[in-house]
């Protein structure tokens, strides 16, 4: 996963964990964003599944891009999963922003 996705959906976690109160929580990194999605759940458990669901599929999007194997042996159905994988993403995504403007997470 590049950098710059992980420090995006750090801001999706840090965005919440501000509107909620958490301390500390900038100083937290991708690597170890667990300790800071546990303390996010029991805060709102709404919150939690949304953001987890975000990383999730930026997750498996990533592998399945990244699968140089399926690549090569099956482009057409590599492909066909990438698609659907962004799809999932997007999806994921426009929820958690929904959640933000209707929670008014700035």
């Amino acid at each position: 996963m590049t950098e710059e996705t992980k420090k995006q959906l750090m801001q999706y976690v840090h965005k919440l964990a501000e509107h909620y109160q958490i301390p500390n929580a900038t100083l937290v990194t991708f690597k170890k964003r667990n300790l800071l999605l546990e303390l996010l759940s029991t805060k709102n458990e709404d919150a939690f599944g949304l953001i987890r669901d975000v990383i999730e599929s930026a997750m498996i999007l990533d592998r399945i891009q990244n699968d140089t194997e399926k690549q090569t042996k099956k482009p057409e159905h590599w492909a066909e999963e990438v698609e659907t994988a962004k799809k999932v993403v997007n999806f994921t995504q426009e929820k958690l922003d929904a959640y933000f403007k209707t929670e008014g997470v700035k």
